[in-house]
Order: C-alpha cells, then structure tokens, then sequence
C-alpha cells in the first residue's frame, strides 16, 4: 500500500481504528436485528416495525442538504466532526439508560423513548456525515480510498461478530431488558474509544471558505447539479429503486422469528452471520473499487440484497434463512461507503461534501416507503413485500448498470 507521506499514513491508520471501533458497532445498534426485536418486545407491531427504517434513514438523511451548504463556511472539518460526534454518542448512552430503566415497567413509554432518541441520534449523525465524508475525502488520497473503506468494513465486521456472540450471550443470560441496555451500553464505550482514534487524525489543509447560499439559490444550485452533471443523475435515479427495495430488510427477522417459531437468542446469530459475511465481503468490495470503480462494487451489493430478497421469499427451512443473512451482510457492510464514494467521483472538488449531502437528503424521503411496507404486511403478509422489493432492485440494478463509471484520474492529491 501505497502512501503519499508519513502524515497519510498516520490518518489512514487513525481513519482505520475510528472505522473499525464505529462499524463494530452496527451489530449492537442493528435496526436489521435488534431494533425490530427490540420494538416487539416492546409491544410495537409490524407498522412501528416499518417505521424503524425511516427513524434511521429518515432522520439521518433529510439533513445533509442543509449540512453540506454550511461546510464552506469554515476551512477545517475535523473540528465539527469531533464536537457533533460526541453529541451523538452521548444519545447512545441516553438509550441505554432509556431502555434499561423503562422497558420493564413502562414499555409503551420505552418504546416511544427508543424512537426519539435514536431519531435524535441519526439526525446527528446525518449533520456531521457530509463534513465527515469531505474530512475523509481531504485527508487519504483517492487510490486509498476503497482500501481504507474496505480495511474499516473487515476490522468493523470482525468487531461486529465478537459483538454478536456477545449479544447472543446477553440475550441467553441477561434478564430484559438488561440485555438491550448492556448492548447499548457497550455500544457507547465502542463509539467514544472511536472518537479518541478520529481526534488523531491530521487535517493541516485548510478549504477554501466561502459564504453558505441562502435558500433560494441553494435550491437553484441543487437543480442545476442534477441537471447538468448526467451520470450523478442516473446514479441518483438508480440508487432511489434500491433504496426502496430495502422494504425487505427490516422484515427479515421478524419473519424468521415468526416463521420458524424461534427465540431472541437468534437474534444474535442472525447478527454473528450478518457480520462474518462483511468480514471477508468489505476488503474484497473495497479492493475491487480502487482497482475497477464503484460502479461494479455496488452492483455486487445491490445483486446480494435482490438474492436474499428472493430466498427470503421462498425460505421453506431456516438454513435458508441463514444465506438470507450473508448476502444482506454483504449488501449493508459496504454500499453505504461506496455510494459515498461513487458521489465523490462525480463531484469537484470544493463540492464533495454537497454532493454527498444531495445524494442522501435525494433518498430520504423514500424511506417513507418503509412505513407503507409495515402497513402492508398487517394486511397482505411478509411475502407481499418481499415481491414489492424485488421488483424495486431489479429495476435499480438495471438502471445502475446503464449508469456509467464516474472514475475520475488516480492521481494522488496533495495532503
């Protein structure tokens, strides 16, 4: 591996450790696996079920737009990241303690806990993700950039599986809902020691600083970026269909769980699955962009979740339903990063925190959809839309194949 300078490899090395403590993380705080269980446990049915995506997603999403036009205000990004991080991850520590001392007691109260504080916590995350993304975007050089993405999915997926058995020990020995909280509690410790890694990183290159636009010609600047920039279109067009195909998702567990009659402690073990599979899936996936674009990463991802969309639909075994959860790790473990990084490639380079602002506020409202998927699964059943959400991938993934590559000249930035 090539680096441009000792400082490079001091931030690659930090980005790594922030990135491996962080994505470790997701097994504990899964709205794959733990939130749905969680909500039900909690008394919630299939439509707070289908509300969980657009807590995550919704809240964390809608922001960026507004995020990404105050960027240009100050030349460092490291600062904000740093401040707004440990906001976010004191509202970790505030559901652990939510969860904890109501779930038992006042459950209904506890749930509805659960999703304002975790909304509050996403909305957080959302404000700082495109400063993040341009903090990452200033401080590794692009020919590093999928392997960083793909060493931080392996070494968060790692973490993610020894969370996992840990998880599926909490759920077999600790009462609820001491089990939700010590996971939350442990997610917390995780996230802050991620946060001592980030404040590592060197960040000596100001950005040029500008004023923010005011609403009106930043809605004129935001138009004029998806009309003019043609392959961030089809991009933007292709990921929507995917993004909607992820109805599938959250149902996933529950319909296991049901299915087959099965208990929390499977929980864990759709956990310990989930993440195995990124383990070896993130390195492969980030190797395979730096060394042939983003384009074709990400229609692995969006091919996986199509597959464990379709055997979750014709699953007549729970062995089935094990391959349901490798190819959903693949699919989660690594398209978030790489969209990020396909944004990137399409953006110059005073615009990288904009587009990727644009792209995730562009998806947030079709989260909503999740919504109407736990609605129709009170009515028409998990297989209804399971074949919803087939029919959504396979149009992404076409539109994403006739999508170009954004690749732009590998040459290495100055840093």
């Amino acid at each position: 591996m090539l680096f441009a300078s000792k400082k490079e490899r001091i931030n690659f090395r930090a980005h790594t450790i922030e990135g491996a403590l962080y994505i470790g993380t997701n097994s504990l705080l899964s709205p794959q696996t733990m939130f749905p269980a969680l909500v039900y446990r909690l008394g919630g049915n299939d439509l707070a079920v289908g509300a969980i995506p657009v807590v995550v997603y919704l809240s964390y999403f809608l922001p960026q737009v507004f995020s990404a036009n105050a960027v240009v205000q100050t030349p460092f990004r490291k600062p904000f990241v740093i401040k707004w991080g440990f906001a976010q991850r004191m509202q970790i520590l505030l559901l652990a303690i939510a969860v904890g001392v109501l779930g038992n007691f006042f459950p209904s109260l506890a749930l509805c806990c659960v999703f304002v504080i975790y909304s509050m916590s996403q909305a957080t995350s959302g404000s700082v993700s495109p400063r993040w993304a341009d903090f990452v975007a200033k401080t590794i050089s692009p020919n590093n950039r999928g392997k960083l993405l793909g060493l931080r999915t392996s070494l968060g997926a790692l973490l993610g599986l020894i969370n996992g058995f840990i998880l599926a020990a909490c759920f077999a020995y600790i009462p609820f809902p001491g089990s939700y909280a010590s996971a939350f509690g442990l997610a917390f410790l995780f996230q802050m020691g991620s946060l001592v890694a980030q404040r590592r990183v060197i960040e000596d290159r100001p950005s040029r600083v500008t004023t923010p636009a005011p609403m009106k010609k930043l809605i004129t600047h935001v138009k004029s970026i998806i009309k003019s920039n043609h392959t961030y279109r089809k991009f933007l067009f292709a990921s929507t269909l995917l993004t909607v195909s992820l109805i599938s998702v959250a149902f996933f567990t529950v319909a296991a769980l049901k299915k087959f009659s099965l208990n929390e402690s499977y929980v864990g073990i759709f956990t310990i699955i989930t993440f195995t599979a990124q383990i070896v899936s993130g390195a492969v996936l980030g190797w395979l962009s730096d060394k042939r674009g983003n384009k074709i990463a990400l229609l692995i991802c969006a091919g996986s979740l199509f597959t464990a969309t379709l055997l979750a639909l014709f699953a007549s075994h729970l062995w089935m339903y094990y391959f349901v959860f490798v190819l959903m790790g693949i699919d989660i473990g690594a398209e978030t990063m790489l969209r990020y990084n396909f944004a990137v490639d399409c953006s110059p380079e005073d615009e990288r925190a904009m587009y990727v602002g644009l792209m995730n506020a562009w998806f947030a409202p079709f989260y909503l959809c999740n919504i109407l998927a736990g609605w129709f699964s009170n009515h028409y059943g998990y297989s209804a839309v399971f074949a919803i959400a087939l029919i959504a991938s396979a149009c992404g993934l076409i539109l994403l194949w006739k999508t170009p590559e954004p690749r732009k000249r590998r040459t290495t930035v100055a840093i």
